[in-house]
């Protein structure tokens, strides 16, 4: 079964696309493009269901590894990502068996950016994210953007060991 990449950039064709790419060559996984899908934002009494969101979560529990990629903006993870993270809540209350569905998925994280390294606490809110749904977090890959030549050629090499599931520890180990 192939993994199920959710690219969360804002830009479909830019860096973090490029990261995908290098760790899932064409036709090694189904890739799903946050902002292709309209999705509204968390609401407490829930009057976005017929919103895209409960068809990913769907596309999610329909899967054995799932891989979520985001550009790192302002040391965070970019909007589109964000709001669909918020929108999780729901499958802790009206979407409760599609949440339950993703335990024991094996979960990883792709960043791309242009510092040296992945900003300090950066993977926090995916780990504790993926622990609640008692999913298995493989760890972050984080591809460097920009100009010094060995940060990039280390990176990529990190980004294609997702794939090959032999990347299992947190990136900022250099």
């Amino acid at each position: 079964m192939r993994p199920l990449v959710i690219l969360g950039s804002a830009r479909a064709d830019g860096e973090t696309r490029r990261a995908m790419d290098i760790a899932f060559p064409a036709g090694s996984a189904d890739l799903l493009v946050l902002p292709d899908f309209i999705i509204g934002g968390y609401d407490y009494q829930h009057r976005n269901t017929a919103d895209a969101f409960s068809s990913i979560a769907e596309a999610m529990t329909s899967v054995d590894k799932i891989v979520f990629t985001t550009p790192v903006y302002w040391y965070a993870m970019s909007a589109p990502l964000k709001f669909f993270f918020d929108r999780l809540t729901d499958l802790t209350e009206n979407l409760k068996s599609q949440g339950k569905a993703l335990a024991g998925r094996e979960v990883w994280m792709i960043a791309t950016g242009t510092e040296h390294a992945l900003p300090e606490g950066f993977e926090v809110p995916f780990r504790r994210t993926f622990e609640y749904f008692a999913m298995t977090y493989c760890g972050a890959a984080y591809l460097y953007t920009g100009t010094d030549e060995k940060t990039a050629r280390v990176d990529r090499r990190n980004t294609r060991r997702v794939r090959q599931k032999r990347y299992r520890r947190p990136l900022n180990t250099r």
